[in-house]
């Protein structure tokens, strides 16, 4: 082939290779100049310049809008001659690079759009209305060929779109006197517009390669729809067009586009179902960040002073801010949560960014936390920035994962929004709330994505991370050696939201004044009295204001005001909150709001009220449930007010720091003693008949009664986390037999109660009898060790029956990576496999449900059989999902690093495991072993093309890549008539039709 350095060649062809050419221009398929003044001339003395619809002029402006001002100018520019020259030039620059794709095969395509142009010149009164054929051909080609999944993609697309276009010379004459013919012109035209607006946003953009494919996969039936009204327009043209056949043709048409319409929004929707069911955010950011947002409302301008911040002022306004990574920090309590929502606030003024946040709680699943925020951000960002709904699509099903647990594909995802997406602000609230290991992992991956992102565009992505002065997350977040990538550090006083801290108390006191009937002198005394000692605390501010408030008595109140009384700091803050529900409750109530206090610090994960409400109900001497005589008609919101927070159901303590000030501050909620008395009511739960494993001793009908009194309610928590009680029970032995002695001593009032220890005898007891085949007693299945661990409890009756269990959790968990989540006890895995198909299969009758609904969660049934699966608990809304969630646990690669973040869930191949062991355990990675790899011998090429000289090492390989050369497509399509160079190539498409 020679160098294509020259004009097209005079006769019209443009030389594509040695072998083909590609007949772009001849003299027969171009209207010679006296035909185009002779076709001018009969429109202009006929009917004359046919007038665009407005539909059309809408279309084509909005293309235009869209373009950048160097693609408008380049197309405007580009004519059918340097269309066909740069292809040359592309195919020989292909040839070079022995990289051929066989351009010739749209050359229908081309041929076809070269008359196409030049009818529409002449008939569609639009100026430049052919640079919007050619110059989006140019653009796509061009950059398309750079990789050669979309070129391939693209010549397809040209190539299919040949196959519907019609030949328009011989039907010239027609378009004189058939204003029909016209109109089929100008819906022919807004269809290849329509695709090439499609197309090219698919190859624009830093990155279009990293979602092309997904892209383009969606775009499908839309493409499909545009083949079709291709094809209608192309038979309405071939048949001349009568009024008749114009009338049905445009009847047809809309029905197809309502058609299509329906079918891209239906595919839209459940694409969008699917994605936001497998991230699945269990608590979304916005119900938090609006409930900051009505608090701020009841407490005017609190935390607005944050905006004005100089530092937080340039983060949000600079075009390239000094610093696009922000860190506040501040003392526990302090109020960061507020100020964070009062800077997403900000953030969202700000139209040009997108903005998403998350409010990280200390009681969220550990070991999954991180990824919870990257699924939470990447939420937000999904309703924001839709264009990238196909790709998160195609992430969802490549992760072959019901809902999102890896960590890496959590970063990808959200790697990919920030990349995408222009401008945009990150807020991130509490990460000291979570592990060391977790939040180290997510602060060097934000590092690493503002340094990339801050290379590509400065000040493109701003992230503001709040939480308490950790030493881990100043190493964390100082990971970057890039001086501008180290963060701008804002380090709250007390002194900052003095004021804030003045209006919440303002609001608080007024309110007091008005129950207790305070003076003006007594509320300001008050007012100054609690600013002062909040220092800067928020939450103390919040935890005195309540309790005041609901001092029972105008005296209770002045007795608690004064100066020797009032509390210093958050210890004694708490301890008087206690305190008065203990004096202003009933015995009764008081009893279950300490009881259910005790629980809420030691419980293993966070228990739902309808948990709560059926272990309140347990009767472990008749062993049912007693809902309607033991269930708390009020709700411990109620009782126990500020100290406790429900959100979706579940019950937690209002902060972080109340685990740790309520067992300090009060010895009516002993933690050694509520270890004590949730090991012994699992123990004795799940000795209960719904866990006969054994079927002649509980019947089907039983069982199903059973489960609609609520036995089946608690079993989650007890299976899943009864040898965590045991264990905590062993560990805390000292301090429960030193309280033990003085319960005794008050036994003798109350004879018919027993001690903490004797409530664990029996249970110990019972668990041993019933699961009796685990064989407790034989010295094989004893550890020394848990002897040694148990040795404090040597002297009671109980300490055989505790060193056996113990020993059965050891030995059961040094078994490795699937004991871990499995349970470790056959009958009671038995029966809990056996209750769950119950539940999941139960048919109810109306009234049936509601009592079922009471104990269970009747959306999410189908849960994991996993015990250390958050959704061991959560459940699924279908089997089928259960099943897709629980194929993921048997992945074959495990890492069996004990507590490692990843070990829940494994890996798919020895690569994947072996780069998470590089990543996380170092020290761990043989790495000398990957200098060793031995290279692959390649086979010798022995077959040669003449063409391209690129070489085969077999001939039937050669013979094919030659009839690639020549455009010989042997294997044909009998579905759809699309032929095929080879056949392995005509398998793969109808894999298409069959799926």
């Amino acid at each position: 082939m020679s160098t294509p350095n020259s004009s097209p060649m005079p006769s019209g062809q443009i030389q594509m290779s040695s072998s083909t050419t590609l007949n772009m221009l001849t003299p027969n398929s171009s209207m010679t100049a006296s035909s185009q003044v002779q076709t001018s001339s009969t429109v202009n003395q006929t009917s004359g310049i046919h007038a665009v619809s407005a539909s059309f002029q809408i279309a084509l402006r909005k293309f235009q809008n869209r373009l950048s001002g160097k693609d408008l100018t380049d197309f405007k520019n580009t004519t059918y001659a340097t269309l066909c020259l740069d292809i040359a030039l592309l195919q020989h620059e292909q040839e070079n690079l022995k990289s051929m794709m066989n351009l010739s095969r749209i050359q229908s395509c081309i041929e076809a759009m070269n008359q196409f142009g030049k009818v529409i010149e002449i008939f569609l009164n639009v100026s430049d209305v052919v640079a919007f054929v050619w110059g989006p051909i140019k653009l796509l080609l061009l950059t398309a060929s750079t990789f050669a999944d979309s070129f391939e993609t693209i010549l397809e697309a040209y190539e299919q779109i040949g196959e519907h276009l019609p030949l328009l010379q011989e039907y010239e004459s027609l378009f004189h006197s058939n204003p029909h013919m016209v109109k089929a012109l100008e819906s022919m035209y807004l269809d290849i517009l329509e695709f090439h607006q499609h197309a090219i946003r698919f190859v624009t953009g830093k990155l279009w390669k990293r979602f092309f494919k997904s892209m383009w996969k969606d775009f499908g039936t839309k493409f499909n729809g545009i083949l079709k009204k291709l094809l209608h327009h192309k038979k309405l043209v071939e048949d001349r067009a009568t009024l008749t056949q114009y009338r049905r043709y445009q009847e047809d048409m809309t029905d197809m586009k309502s058609k299509l319409d329906e079918i891209v929004i239906e595919e839209t929707n459940k694409k969008r179902r699917e994605v936001k069911e497998w991230l699945a955010v269990d608590s979304p950011p916005e119900f938090d960040h609006d409930a900051y947002r009505e608090t701020r409302g009841d407490y005017p301008g609190t935390g607005d002073w944050i905006a004005e911040h100089e530092t937080i002022k340039s983060w949000l306004d600079a075009d390239n801010p000094p610093r696009p990574l922000l860190w506040m920090t501040g003392i526990p309590g302090a109020g960061k949560t507020i100020l964070a929502s009062v800077v997403i606030e900000q953030c969202k003024l700000r139209k040009e960014f997108l903005t998403s946040y998350y409010y990280c709680h200390y009681n969220e699943a550990k070991g999954n936390a991180m990824v919870g925020v990257l699924k939470g951000l990447a939420d937000q960002l999904l309703d924001q920035h839709s264009q990238l709904l196909p790709h998160c699509h195609t992430r969802r099903t490549k992760s072959g994962e019901p809902s999102l647990r890896s960590f890496t594909v959590a970063k990808k995802l959200l790697e990919d929004f920030c990349i995408d997406i222009p401008k945009q602000f990150i807020v991130i609230d509490g990460l000291d709330e979570y592990e060391a290991a977790e939040r180290k992992q997510v602060l060097e991956f934000f590092v690493q994505l503002v340094k990339q992102c801050d290379e590509d565009e400065p000040g493109k992505l701003r992230i503001l991370i709040v939480s308490q002065d950790y030493a881990d997350i100043k190493r964390a977040i100082h990971s970057s050696t890039i001086p501008r990538i180290a963060p701008k550090i804002i380090s709250l006083s007390s002194s900052d939201n003095k004021d804030d801290i003045h209006t919440f108390v303002k609001a608080w006191v007024d309110k007091i004044k008005r129950k207790h009937s305070l003076s003006d002198e007594q509320g300001d005394y008050l007012l100054k009295l609690t600013v002062v000692k909040a220092d800067g605390m928020f939450l103390y501010a919040k935890l005195v204001m309540s309790n005041l408030y609901a001092q029972p008595t105008r005296g209770n109140l002045l007795d608690a005001i004064k100066a020797r009384n009032f509390p210093n700091g958050l210890e004694q803050a708490y301890e008087r909150i206690v305190t008065r529900i203990k004096q202003t409750s009933s015995t009764q109530e008081w009893e279950k709001a300490k009881r259910l206090l005790g629980w809420m610090v030691c419980a293993k994960r966070q228990l739902t009220w309808k948990e709560i409400q059926v272990a309140l109900s347990i009767e472990v001497e008749d062993q049912t449930i007693e809902y309607s005589d033991r269930h708390m008609r009020t709700h411990i919101y109620d009782i126990c007010g500020s100290l406790v927070l429900l959100s979706r159901g579940r019950v937690q303590l209002v902060h972080s720091t109340a685990k740790h000030y309520i067992t300090r501050c009060t010895r009516d909620i002993h933690e050694p003693s509520v270890e004590c008395d949730l090991a012994a009511l699992c123990l004795r739960y799940l000795t209960f008949p719904c866990f006969q494993h054994n079927e002649n001793i509980v019947k089907k009908d039983e069982l199903r009664q059973l489960a609609l009194e609520g036995q089946l309610a608690f079993q989650d928590y007890a299976v899943a986390k009864w040898f965590h009680h045991v264990n905590a029970f062993v560990g805390s032995g000292k301090e429960l037999l030193k309280i033990e002695s003085e319960i005794r001593q008050n036994l003798p009032e109350i004879p018919e109660q027993r001690s903490p220890l004797e409530e664990m005898a029996i249970a110990l007891e019972n668990f041993t009898k019933q699961y009796s085949d685990e064989e407790w007693d034989d010295p094989k299945n004893i550890v020394d060790d848990c002897k040694e661990n148990c040795k404090i409890f040597e002297d009671q009756d109980f300490y055989d029956d505790l060193v056996a269990v113990t020993s059965h959790i050891y030995k059961f968990q040094k078994k490795g990576f699937n004991a871990r989540h499995i349970v470790s006890i056959k009958g009671l895995a038995k029966a809990l496999d056996r209750n769950r198909s119950l539940l999941e299969e139960i048919s109810l009758d109306p009234q049936e449900k509601i009592t079922f609904e009471q104990f269970y969660d009747n959306e999410r049934k189908f849960k994991c059989p996993k015990i250390t699966c958050m959704y061991f608990s959560e459940g699924f809304k279908d089997a089928k999902i259960k099943k897709k969630h629980v194929n993921i646990h048997e992945r074959p690669f495990q890492c069996e690093v004990l507590d490692c973040l990843a070990a829940e869930y494994g890996f798919t191949s020895s690569n994947d495991l072996e780069k998470h062991t590089r990543s996380f355990h170092p020290e761990m990675s043989d790495l000398a072993q990957s200098f060793n790899t031995a290279p692959a011998k390649r086979e010798k090429s022995a077959f040669f093309c003449t063409l391209c000289s690129k070489s085969f090492t077999r001939n039937f390989h050669l013979q094919h890549h030659i009839m690639s050369h020549q455009g010989i497509k042997k294997h044909p399509c009998l579905e759809c008539g699309r032929a095929f160079t080879r056949a392995n190539d005509l398998r793969r498409h109808q894999k298409l039709h069959d799926r």
